[in-house]
């Protein structure tokens, strides 16, 4: 979709410029998730793991052709795709006036587009569960993180949910070094690689890690992300060192994230952004009252296994 003026800032290959800047300063985890194309709105995504190691030697002479399956662990996951819409509105004499705060189409939509950018936020930051759209009738809703982090979710096998381990639930005071490292623990036993992860912070959470951690707080790192060869995007972090690798705490949207005192550990490897269409706009038929249109996206949350996130959620959250 795009504009018919081809000469104002919301076609279609800005807008998509634009949703990528908006993303790294306004939607972090949506700027760091991979995006693919889907082709359908229930996409289906495959998860498979190694064997548990074992030590036993092989007796010479025995016989070797018997064969085992190596896909009898795979598991699945159908996503639900959702669709949001911004809508926008400027009048003739709107767009007339000399104001402060421009009133056009060109501006409208660039506000639509800021506030799609945080529903999509939102949504992948959010506690609901999927629920399977009826045309014409209900809505699809996408699963959020928090409900594909939770350890009895039956949407997947239960070799793939995130332990308990790997999820924080205690008090906010009793969250320190030692239960953070415990979270981290979990994650890197499912599979025993170094961690590159990233922790996304509501404010009360980010607060709390600066001021009781035992480590001592230093200057904020800088880190380039490379989105998709489009533009490279700065984020302040702070880098976390754990004994299984490292943490690159990033501030959540506190408008968007379910709780102040919510996190999200993140490793993009298993989860990403399914995309039926991205991020687009439509101008509308006027009719003579001025120019309307809206901006919209259609899209899931996918995990490739949720057994390598983690969370952070207190007993005592407000």
């Amino acid at each position: 979709m795009a504009y018919t003026d081809t000469n104002v800032t919301g076609n279609r290959e800005d807008l998509k410029q634009l949703a990528t800047v908006i993303a790294a300063t306004q939607a972090p985890v949506c700027g760091l998730l991979p995006t693919r194309q889907i082709s359908n709105k229930r996409p289906v995504v495959l998860m498979d793991s190694l064997a548990s190691p074992v030590a036993t030697g092989h007796i010479e002479g025995t016989a070797t052709d018997t064969g085992v399956d190596k896909f009898a662990a795979v598991g699945e996951y159908t996503g639900q795709a959702q669709r949001l819409v911004r809508e926008w509105q400027v009048t003739k004499e709107q767009e007339a006036h000399n104001s402060a705060v421009v009133a056009d189409k060109a501006g409208a939509s660039e506000k639509a587009l800021k506030e799609l950018m945080r529903d999509k936020e939102t949504v992948v930051c959010g506690d609901q569960g999927k629920t399977a759209d009826v045309p014409g009738t209900t809505a699809g809703v996408t699963a959020g993180l928090g409900d594909i982090t939770n350890a009895s979710n039956a949407d997947f096998a239960a070799a793939y949910r995130t332990p308990a381990a790997s999820i924080y639930s205690g008090t906010k005071a009793n969250f320190d070094d030692a239960a953070f490292n415990a979270v981290l623990a979990s994650m890197f036993g499912q599979g025993g690689e170094f961690l590159d992860l990233h922790l996304v912070a509501g404010t009360g959470l980010r607060s709390h890690i600066v001021e009781q951690f035992t480590r001592t707080a230093g200057a904020a790192s800088q880190i380039d992300y490379n989105m998709n060869g489009t533009a490279v995007i700065p984020y302040t972090v702070e880098m976390y060192d754990s004994d299984f690798g490292t943490v690159k705490i990033i501030n959540g949207n506190p408008a968007c994230m379910p709780s102040v005192d919510r996190g999200y550990v993140i490793d993009p490897r298993y989860l990403e952004w399914g995309e039926l269409y991205g991020e687009g706009s439509e101008e509308y038929e006027g009719r003579g009252v001025g120019s309307k249109g809206a901006c919209d996206l259609y899209g899931t949350t996918l995990s490739q296994g949720p057994n390598g996130l983690g969370k952070v959620e207190f007993s005592d959250e407000a």
